[in-house]
């Protein structure tokens, strides 16, 4: 492994990788990162960005960083060094506890492997999902990527705004609302559409050909936020 994934190792312990070929570290409070990894992380993690995006500038910065204790943070390493990492956020809304994913990223030739929905079931383990196994656990995400919303949406029991023709849920739009809120103070969320226009104005969503679910998806998004810096904002009750 590299030089960065053993420091990671003495700073943290290892998640139990499903992968001979993968090192995986989980950090709760993302402050634990040492300080002298951390611009190297980040421009790893920029890097993986700017790979999966048009990026016209780094999405992560130290005014905007990911190593703050609001956020959790889970990285995925390969013997080439960082190829996949996933930033999350706990949250306490009026009607519960709450998950945000704030950002998972996956370099091209690791996509395919299981990796976003590892993620995924890791973030659930660590919010207490499993607590709530009637209702689910209020879980949130902002994409404009059909593929992220489809596969976010697919572990919901319910989710707005509902771009499969469902009813909307009043509850889940209030949620919507609040997290927005919490997490982008001064951003307007367009109301029903939870729509979020300019919030990617610094990177550039890549197109390509979408089937099943995902295809819907993205025919509904055309509609809805044609423009490629806008994004929906979407809560939905999520099971483990």
């Amino acid at each position: 492994m590299t030089s960065m994934s053993l420091e990671l190792n003495r700073q943290y312990g290892t998640i139990k990788s499903p992968w001979a070929e993968y090192a995986i570290y989980s950090f709760p409070d993302a402050s634990l990162v040492s300080r002298g990894e951390r611009r190297p992380l980040m421009d790893a993690m920029n890097g993986i960005i700017a790979v999966n995006w048009k990026a016209t500038e780094p999405h992560w910065t130290a005014e905007a960083s990911p190593f703050d204790s609001k956020f959790s943070l889970i990285l995925v390493y390969a013997s080439s060094g960082l190829v996949a990492f996933s930033v999350y956020r706990k949250l306490e809304l009026a009607a519960g506890p709450a998950i945000y994913r704030s950002g998972t990223e996956v370099l091209p030739a690791h996509q395919g492997r299981g990796l976003y929905g590892f993620f995924t079931t890791e973030v659930l383990r660590s919010s207490g999902a499993a607590d709530t196994p009637e209702t689910g656990i209020l879980y949130g995400w902002r994409t404009r990527n059909p593929i992220v919303w489809a596969a976010n949406a697919n572990i919901c029991e319910k989710v707005t705004p509902s771009l499969l023709g469902d009813t909307q849920d009043p509850a889940l739009q209030a949620a919507c609302v609040e997290m927005c809120a919490l997490l982008y103070p001064g951003k307007h969320l367009e109301f029903p559409g939870m729509v979020m226009r300019g919030a990617y104005g610094h990177i550039k969503h890549h197109r390509q050909a979408y089937h099943g679910t995902a295809s819907l998806v993205d025919a509904a998004m055309s509609r809805l936020i044609p423009d490629s810096a806008d994004a929906l904002f979407s809560v939905g009750y999520a099971r483990v």
